[in-house]
Formats: C-alpha cells, sequence, structure tokens
C-alpha cells in the first residue's frame, strides 16, 4: 500500500473523530462575543514526544470556505472581510492622505512581503517585485494609518532584478532577495523611500527567503532550485553592533546535513521524515561564489557536494515558543533541553512543510500532501501568526485557483483562502502587528497582480 495514502487516511479518520468534541464549540466561539484564549485550544501532544511539540493556534478552528467574493473573486471564511488595496502597473489609493492617490504605481508581480509597526499607530506592508529582468525588479512599500486607511506608498529598493521573497529582522529593516543564480539579499530601510544595501555575505545563491534568530545571531536561508540546500548564516562577534543588530557583513555560511541523507543525500519518502532527525552543518564551499556553479564543479569532479538536497527552498520563519509549564516538559526524544526556537521552511518541489529545532539541532516534516486534499499545488511562502498559526501560500503550476492554509502539524491542513484567478499564485501573506489584518498578493490577477488585506474576525483577534 502506498504509505502517503495510508498516512492520509489515520490523518483524515484522526480529524473527524475530534471534530465532534473539539472544533463544534471553537467554531462557535470564533463566531460569537464571548472570549477565549490562544491556550483554550489544546495543543496536539505528540506520543513519546517523538515528534516536536507545536500547540495549535485559533485558525485551527475557522469555519468552511463560503462562496468567492464577487469583486476580488475570493472565497473566505464567515465572519472575516476582504479587499484589494493595491493594483500593479496603477498608483496605490491613499483615502488616508490629503490626495487620493499616491505618486507610487504599484509594482508588477508583487512577491514576499512583511509588516511593521509604525509609531503612530499604524503599520506598513512590504511587497517584493519579482520582474525577472534587470533593473526592473525591487520592492515597495503601502503604508497604513491606525484606522487601517493607506496614506502612503513607495518604493524602499530598485536596480535589482527576480525579488522574490525575504525576511524582516528583528531590528525592523526588510531583507529582500533576488531569485537567480548568482542572487543576493538586500536589506532596505521600510519606513521611508530608499535604497537597498547589498549583503553579499549572505550567500550569492537563487536566494528565497532568509529567517533571523536573534539569540543565537544566526539567519537562515532558502535556495530555490532543484537541487538547493538550506543555509544558515552565524555572524561573527565583530559583526554585531552595540544593540544587536547585525550588519550581515561577516560571518560564516553553512549548510544543512540531516543524518542518513548528507552530503547530496535525498529521502523520497514522507512518512520516513515524520519523525525526528538530527542535523549537522557543514561550512559552505567558496561561499563568495555562486553556489550553483560551485556545486558544478565539485561534482563535475566526482565529489559530493555538501548539505542535504532540498528540492526547490520558498518560504521561512523564525518562531519562538512559549516557555513550558515545567521544564523538560517538551523535550522532545533524542533532545536534552526543552524546544524553544522553531525554524519553518517550506519545499515546493516535493510539498513539504519542515520543522527545525534549533535547540536540539533535530528536524522533522510536519506536512505533506496527505494532510489536504486536493494536493496542494506547490508550497510557496510561509508565516506565522502571532498566536503561532502556521500558514503556507499555494503556487499551483496549473489549477484553476490557490489556496493559503493553516497547517496542523501532523494533522489534517484546514484551507483558509481560496483565490479564483487562473494563472496566479499567492504570494507575500503577512500579518499586521496586531494580528488583525492578513496582507497577500495574487501576483498573476489582471496580467501583473493585485494586494489584498484579509481581516480578522474580532472574536479572535481580541481573546488572543
Amino acid at each position: 500500500m502506498n504509505p502517503k495514502t495510508t498516512r492520509r487516511r489515520l490523518l483524515r479518520n484522526a480529524f473527524y473523530a475530534s471534530a465532534g468534541a473539539s472544533l463544534g464549540p471553537l467554531l462557535s466561539a470564533c463566531n460569537s462575543s464571548s472570549s477565549s484564549s490562544a491556550a483554550d485550544s489544546a495543543p496536539f501532544v505528540p506520543a513519546n514526544l517523538s515528534e516536536l511539540n507545536i500547540p495549535l493556534g485559533p485558525l485551527a478552528n475557522i469555519s468552511a470556505l463560503g462562496a468567492p467574493d464577487p469583486i476580488t473573486q475570493i472565497a473566505i471564511p464567515a465572519g472575516f472581510a476582504i479587499r484589494a488595496v493595491a493594483t500593479s502597473q496603477l498608483p496605490v489609493p491613499t483615502p488616508g492622505a490629503q490626495t487620493p492617490l499616491s505618486t507610487y504605481s504599484w509594482h508588477r508581480f508583487p512577491d514576499g512581503g512583511a509588516c511593521y509597526s509604525r509609531p503612530d499607530g499604524g503599520w506598513i506592508y512590504t511587497s517584493n517585485s519579482e520582474v525577472p529582468v534587470f533593473p526592473l525588479g525591487g520592492c515597495g512599500a503601502i503604508a497604513f494609518n491606525a484606522n487601517g486607511e493607506v496614506d502612503d506608498a513607495y518604493p524602499i529598493l530598485t536596480q535589482t532584478r527576480q525579488n522574490c521573497a525575504g525576511g524582516k529582522t528583528p531590528w525592523n529593516t526588510w531583507v529582500s532577495c533576488e531569485e537567480v543564480s548568482d542572487g543576493l539579499c538586500f536589506e532596505c530601510d521600510p519606513f521611508q523611500p530608499g535604497e537597498g544595501i547589498a549583503k553579499p555575505a549572505l550567500g550569492k545563491f537563487p536566494h528565497e527567503a532568509i529567517a533571523v534568530d536573534p539569540i543565537n545571531r544566526v539567519i537562515y536561508l532558502t535556495e530555490d532550485t532543484g537541487d538547493g540546500r538550506f543555509y544558515r548564516w552565524v555572524a561573527d562577534s565583530a559583526d554585531v553592533d552595540s544593540s544587536g543588530r547585525l550588519r550581515m557583513e561577516q560571518g560564516t555560511l553553512q549548510v544543512m546535513n540531516i543524518a542518513g541523507l548528507e552530503d547530496g543525500g535525498y529521502e523520497d519518502n514522507d512518512t520516513a521524515l515524520t519523525t525526528l532527525r538530527r542535523v549537522s552543518w557543514k561550512d559552505a564551499v567558496r561561499p563568495d561564489e555562486a553556489q550553483p556553479g560551485v556545486r558544478s564543479d565539485i561534482e563535475a569532479a566526482g565529489g559530493n557536494s555538501p548539505g542535504t538536497l532540498f528540492d526547490g527552498g520558498e518560504g521561512l520563519w523564525y518562531y519562538e515558543l512559549p516557555a513550558p509549564v515545567s521544564p523538560g516538559a517538551n523535550t522532545p526524544e533524542g533532545g536534552s533541553v526543552d524546544t524553544r526556537g522553531l525554524v519553518f521552511f517550506t519545499t515546493k518541489g516535493d510539498n513539504r512543510v519542515w520543522a527545525l529545532d534549533i535547540e536540539n539541532q533535530l528536524v522533522e516534516l510536519i506536512f505533506d500532501n496527505s494532510q489536504i486534499e486536493p494536493d496542494f499545488g506547490d508550497v510557496d511562502n510561509l508565516t506565522v501568526s502571532p498566536w503561532g498559526d502556521i500558514l503556507v501560500a499555494e503556487d499551483p503550476p496549473s489549477s484553476p485557483s490557490s489556496r493559503i492554509m493553516v497547517v496542523q502539524p501532523n494533522r489534517q491542513a484546514i484551507p483558509l483562502v481560496e483565490v479564483f484567478h487562473p494563472g496566479s499564485e499567492i504570494c507575500g501573506p503577512a500579518f499586521s502587528p496586531d494580528g488583525s489584518r492578513l496582507y497577500f498578493s495574487s501576483q498573476r490577477r489582471f496580467g501583473t497582480g493585485e494586494t489584498y488585506e484579509l481581516r480578522l474576525p474580532d472574536a479572535i483577534v481580541q481573546s488572543n
């Protein structure tokens, strides 16, 4: 029997068996004014902790999607609201400003993004431009006032190419990544128009995303190619300024090896990866050169390129779990301390979502296509809500629609959004600082893209 089919059946049975006991009351609560905390959703505790214990957030309890909104052609659950905030190649509407339109026309092919708090109580959403031709890439920003009205829009990076995703830093900058063979990372200021600063120390390869672990002063990076690697960049002490900010100029680039899959190894069987495996790290070879070419040279000479193979690295996010109620309660099998820092990342070639336990250096597959029906086309950008919900966007190669799903580790995934824009993909999911809104783009709607705001029900936001 196909192991994926068996896993799908087990997960489906477990999901339906628990639905009456756990989901019913919570679904009702989501659509009422009653208050409940995220802790009220009981976390999934794996047997013998052979899997990571990752609590579920409130979006695990949403209702089914309704009919598509007639204006946006996007299906959302009851109680949510959707609107467009910017359309590519048109001036961004600015109802919160003195003039109704921004002087900045929203960029083509909007991709990865993040949100930032403004001092006035508003926030900013950044969005990359994945135009593949130099110098037409870059990144733009939309500014919202405290009432949620757009009051400005502007470019924060120009003169680049194919800016796919990136990552928010703890010091409130945006790192925009070029997805080309010798691609670079650029650090940008999201709060004002400007140019980014190239950070070649973070490596040259088809960059997708980055995530910063501020405690260990490490940056994780995904590589979007079929024979890619999963990287980390470890800052030298001289790279850290007096405030703890990383300059991203002096450090060591490394690739990850999964035990049993070292140096080019790859596991086809999803089920074999659903239990924890130890990881180790190797320094990248010739880190100042484009890594696809370095691997080609090594393999042409009969060698094995360092690092486990990851088939199309995509979204990436660092998340800190709350401290366990009692020490040792969240120590996984094979670990020595409680799990606290997690790095989630996706690989689109095999439709996998991974979780790396930083303290224990263990990795686990937490999602494959046995956990959703119909199958996900290609997993892509990833974000985590303020309450710990793991969201993954879909880049379907051939489908009339694309989705954002809520990943429940080792359980059935739940669709949050379905976009009925044939030939498009969902990019850049990011929550506003208070979690009340989720921003994302449909990259090919109307040919060059449109960006949206999903408003969450007050019952979810206020109770968490």
